[in-house]
């Protein structure tokens, strides 16, 4: 055992997952999330992972659908990763709010090679191996176990190739760091608030692997990353390029 448990599981709302009810702080807190995911670890567990991908050679090409996207700048930096490398990318960046969407398309702009869409986790509105590579970053732990596993399958059913899951882990280290963090780095109400209770409202290694055998993925992985993160990648039975 441990000497130091994880703190109980929270199932406390987030102020971040009813946007409508604070429309004066939804910018600049997402905007610090973003922030969080430059700096933090967020956005190089994803660009990782398709480092990873042998298949991502120059001039190959690869589609990416993005679950539960807040701004979508892990997608503009997935996108722009793949420019760099000659690597041709489709994202396509979905997210249940309209609200959240909004500054989506503020913070994405005319960025070709990135198509934004409403979409609920649970009932993805594609058909089984629709895109190459499903993500779903920093927001897994916005959904409750039981929802969580639905949410599991339904990326796992419209990838071709592999899922990731890239969310922060829990831990009392990582909840008295983001306590400390946000106390002296924001004033937001959201921020303030949803910072350290993300990290309550997070699974353990031990959780996710769990959850992600209840979602019947196959091959997989459950590893912790830097900065109090945590990856989960899946890989899919006889993967096969597009036709």
């Amino acid at each position: 055992m441990s000497l130091f448990p994880p703190p109980a599981h929270s199932h406390r709302l987030e102020r971040l997952d009813r946007p409508s009810e604070y429309p004066d702080a939804l910018g600049s807190s997402l905007g610090e999330v973003r922030r969080v995911n430059r700096w933090l670890g967020g956005t190089q567990v994803a660009l990782g992972f398709l480092r990873s991908r042998p298949e991502l050679v120059p001039g190959s090409h690869a589609s990416i659908l993005d679950v539960a996207t807040g701004t979508a700048d892990i997608p503009l930096a997935m996108l722009r990763w793949g420019e760099r490398r000659c690597i041709h990318l489709d994202v396509t960046a979905t997210d249940v709010s309209h609200e959240v969407l909004a500054h989506a398309k503020a913070h994405v702009g005319a960025q070709d090679g990135i198509t934004l869409e409403t979409a609920d986790a649970t009932s993805l509105p594609y058909s089984a191996d629709s895109f190459d590579y499903v993500t779903c970053n920093l927001a897994l732990h916005h959904f409750p176990p039981h929802v969580a596993v639905q949410v599991l399958r339904e990326m796992y059913r419209v990838a071709r190739r592999a899922i990731l899951v890239n969310d922060l882990v829990r831990s009392r280290p990582a909840y008295w760091g983001a306590r400390l963090m946000f106390l002296l780095t924001t004033r937001n109400p959201l921020t303030s608030h949803d910072g350290p209770l993300s990290v309550l409202r997070s699974y353990t290694v031990e959780e996710l692997r769990q959850l992600g055998e209840e979602a019947g993925l196959e091959r997989f992985t459950v590893r912790p990353r830097p900065v109090y993160r945590l990856e989960l990648v899946a890989e899919k039975s006889g993967a096969r390029s597009k036709p």
